[in-house]
């Protein structure tokens, strides 16, 4: 074991004690010296304890050779001379002292003026670990000061600075027993059997937090209940008047901001919401502006009502939308990013339900329209109810949630459907000029490529709705290294999965059992994956391999996956998630949750595609579906028609020989169809479902709808590289010179977000070029704009100086950007946007119109 250093001294100096004296007397009153005695191996030198046997010790030594030497440790004050029973050997020999304070700062690195301070706190240098640790961090311009908060920063294991200890402390304190354990308290003394401190660094701790926080003539802090309590209510900014200096703000910064701190201000803000009463002090306050602040989580929770309540009473989306995007950088808002999604969703399906024109002229003219506009409402509803369940809070959402589907139900799904239908009662047969026939997929999007010897993935979804499949597209492009385009076919009907996968099977003629709704390609079985393979290897002399989702996701992509792209041009892999769930009445209540873990599903085969080097994808569906969250009406209940015999019934279609017309169904043929056979198939218009016990309602296909009938695909390109960027910002004003403790700065984002211009989090703040100081509160930006006109994507803010702007008063301060990257703690510095600018700030007149 390495020996401490003023141990090494005093061992040094006692054997040049020795050296000229026979005996040496060692007093220690405080015992502090008894472990450097014990250790002491003085060459020829006998030690003795003298605890009450001076005497004794006397008569030893008178008794002893006279070439023996002796060192008498006596752990106690040295006696008056009358008193001392060992006087005459003290007049003869030697009385060594050890000065500890004096030994202390020697080892630390530090001067003699700093006696006094090694003396106060004498047991943080008791410990070699922590002396060392100290010297390390000490500089030539150190104060008492700053020693002390480098003493303090060795023993909570953070950096020297007074914030920083503060979130030390306050993560350790559990609020729940604020009076028993003080954290601080704990590591900071060192109290003896006498009571006595002799670490003593709690008064500088809390003397230091007062300078940096305190206003003049505000009471100072002494605990940390004190402090939390005030900062909070400082911070609060529903109160008139704050009670700390502008730094409180920086600080708070720095806790919500930081990872590893902010699970304790979490605890500690919801505690002094209620102690404080916010939410009494929200519903008192007339009308109170948060603005970005997120202090409190009801902050947050207030701000979603106005929202609600704003939305019910048809405030123009503009100004809701502009609240939600005041929120986007709250410490909250991922916990609540479901309801704020929600409410994005619900004034976006109520401002394309205001333009929406569903007249429906023709078949052709009903398609077209639907795949290039109405599908948005689909997606809108979709998204704006699969947020609402996942985030819950039925009291507060009910009547917003109610709006949406009333009027999806009745302002666009119904009346659409009943025009859309009015165009397929004409019909004669199922055919259409605007989209290719779903039978075509093969020839379309498979041969081409398969004729010039490229291998190709084909990922069918089941019951992958348009609207969704534009959805997941979309997030193919954002940074993931694919291109994309959606295009659309028109599905075969009826549109269930047998027929809708045969459809998109390569064969000549593709016939239907109407006993049982089962297809064959050609004569052969298009039923299960094993006969769809069979097909498939008929028409590329075996070099094509059909494939379930979980069992390509679980191969091995250095051996069974190469195996497969090695033996294999043509991959289609059956995914099943969307019809899996919807299509059962126990689970269809799901539906919108299963579509988002389809896209899950979705992102991890293309992940495994292109781990196989994969380029040339095709992800299509078999057919969509019909869905609303709430319970059909009873007027869309159809009825089966008369029919000599119907032998396969479905909620939304049925086969039979020589069905009767009747009001509200639509009967077609085998043969208006596409198909071969006597039977025909009966249909019920609009929104009708026909009884089948035992099934959902709410989830339905087979139909003619077009929610059911238009047939997504998905070309999706591997690029070279990823061409995806960043969306630039610049600073369009900012003051060159800072004369206010308030600075104006104009950002500009400079083109739209897109599928290949992404979106970016920038944090702004004001630092002192000197030493890199944070003057001032971060504000964290979300520069997210998809609006084409400039002006709209425009932001502006004001950065308000904290009391440390003080100490740079005519001196150059920066305006720096961080980028917000994510799974890393803290934002990544951006230099190349750093401004300078010149603070000639009177600072007497601003603080407290902080």
């Amino acid at each position: 074991m390495t020996a401490f250093p003023a141990t090494t001294r005093i061992h040094d100096s006692l054997d040049v004690a020795l050296a000229r004296k026979r005996v040496v007397l060692w007093y220690d009153a405080a015992g502090e010296w008894s472990e450097s005695f014990d250790s002491y191996t003085g060459n020829g030198v006998e030690k003795r304890r003298v605890e009450g046997d001076e005497f004794a010790s006397k008569v030893m030594i008178a008794r002893s050779p006279s070439h023996q030497r002796f060192l008498l440790y006596i752990p106690s004050e040295k006696p008056d001379e009358k008193d001392n029973w060992l006087l005459d050997l003290l007049l003869a020999g030697h009385e060594f002292k050890a000065d500890r304070a004096s030994l202390d700062i020697q080892d630390a690195g530090l001067t003699l003026e700093f006696r006094d301070l090694a003396k106060q706190h004498s047991a943080f240098f008791r410990s070699m670990v922590r002396t060392q640790k100290l010297k390390e961090q000490l500089r030539s311009t150190d104060d008492a000061d700053s020693i002390r908060l480098k003493m303090m920063a060795v023993l909570a294991g953070v950096p020297a600075d007074i914030d920083k200890l503060l979130l030390h402390f306050l993560s350790q304190l559990e609020t729940g027993a604020l009076d028993l354990n003080d954290p601080l308290v704990e590591l900071l003394s060192d109290i003896d059997a006498k009571g006595k401190d002799s670490l003593q660094l709690v008064h500088p701790f809390w003397q230091a937090v007062n300078k940096k926080f305190r206003k003049p003539d505000e009471p100072t802090f002494s605990s940390l209940r004190d402090f939390v309590t005030t900062f909070f209510r400082s911070v609060n900014p529903l109160e008139k008047q704050p009670l700390l200096q502008p730094h409180a703000r920086v600080f708070l910064s720095f806790w919500k901001d930081s990872l590893s701190s902010r699970p304790a201000f979490e605890t500690w803000s919801a505690l002094l919401a209620e102690t404080l009463q916010i939410e009494a002090q929200l519903a008192d306050a007339p009308d109170p502006q948060l603005g970005d602040d997120d202090t409190f989580e009801l902050f947050d929770r207030y701000t979603l009502h106005r929202l609600v309540q704003g939305f019910e009473g048809e405030e123009p989306a503009g100004s809701l939308l502009e609240l939600i995007r005041s929120r986007r950088s709250s410490t909250w808002f991922e916990k609540h990013r479901r309801g704020y999604q929600a409410i994005e969703q619900a004034i976006q399906l109520r401002s394309l339900l205001a333009v929406a024109d569903l007249n429906v002229s023709s078949l052709d003219h009903g398609l077209q329209l639907y795949t290039e506009r109405w599908w948005r409402i689909d997606q809108a509803y979709r998204l704006c109810i699969a947020n609402l369940r996942t985030y819950g809070q039925p009291g507060l959402m009910e009547g917003l949630k109610s709006w949406v589907e009333s009027h999806y139900v009745n302002n666009f799904l119904l009346p659409l459907s009943d025009r859309w239908s009015d165009q397929v009662a004409k019909l004669t047969t199922w055919s259409a000029e605007a989209l290719p026939r779903q039978q075509e997929f093969h020839a379309r999007f498979v041969n081409p490529l398969l004729s010039k010897g490229q291998r190709m993935f084909v990922v069918i979804s089941d019951a992958l709705r348009y609207e969704a499949a534009c959805e997941l597209a979309q997030q193919f492009t954002q940074g993931k290294g694919w291109s994309t385009q959606v295009e659309a076919l028109f599905g075969s009907l009826p549109s269930y999965t047998q027929l809708g996968m045969a459809s998109l099977l390569p064969g000549a003629q593709i016939t239907i059992n109407p006993a049982d709704a089962t297809v064959a390609i050609d004569g052969q079985s298009a039923s299960g994956t094993d006969n769809r393979d069979k097909i498939l290897k008929a028409h590329t002399n075996g070099r094509a391999k059909a494939i379930q989702a979980e069992e390509f996701l679980g191969l091995n992509s250095r051996t069974d996956g190469r195996a497969l792209t090695k033996d294999h041009d043509l991959i289609v892999i059956y995914h099943n998630r969307i019809d899996r769930v919807g299509d059962k009445r126990d689970t269809e209540a799901n539906t919108f949750e299963a579509v988002e873990q389809a896209f899950e599903e979705l992102q991890a085969i293309l992940r495994k595609i292109a781990n196989l080097n994969g380029s040339n994808v095709v992800i299509t569906a078999d057919h969509g579906f019909l869905f609303q969250q709430t319970a059909v009406d009873e007027g869309d209940k159809a009825v089966f028609p008369k029919a000599d015999a119907l032998t396969y019934k479905s909620r939304r279609f049925a086969f039979g020989e020589e069905i009767d017309p009747a009001k509200g169904l639509k009967v077609f043929t085998a043969q208006a169809l596409g198909f071969m056979g006597t039977w025909s198939a009966v249909f019920p218009l609009s929104l009708g479902r026909f009884p089948i016990k035992g099934s959902g309602s709410r989830f339905v296909h087979g139909g003619p709808s077009l929610q059911e009938v238009v047939v997504p695909v998905i070309k999706l390109k591997r690029e070279r590289k990823d061409d995806s960027r960043l969306v630039e910002v610049e600073v369009l004003r900012v003051p060159a010179k800072v004369t206010t403790g308030k600075v104006p700065v104009s950002l500009f984002q400079r083109e739209p977000a897109g599928p290949k211009v992404l979106p970016i989090s920038l944090r702004l703040a004001l630092y002192a070029k000197a030493d890199g100081t944070l003057l001032c509160e971060p504000k964290t930006l979300v520069f997210d704009s998809t609006a084409a006109e400039p002006r709209e994507r425009e932001q502006r803010l004001e950065l308000l100086l904290s009391n440390a702007a003080e100490a740079y008063n005519n001196q150059p301060i920066e305006l720096r950007f961080e980028r917000w990257v994510a799974g890393v703690n803290d934002p990544v510095p951006d230099p190349s946007k750093t401004v300078e600018l010149k603070l000639q700030w009177a600072f007497g007149n601003d603080f407290d119109d902080f």
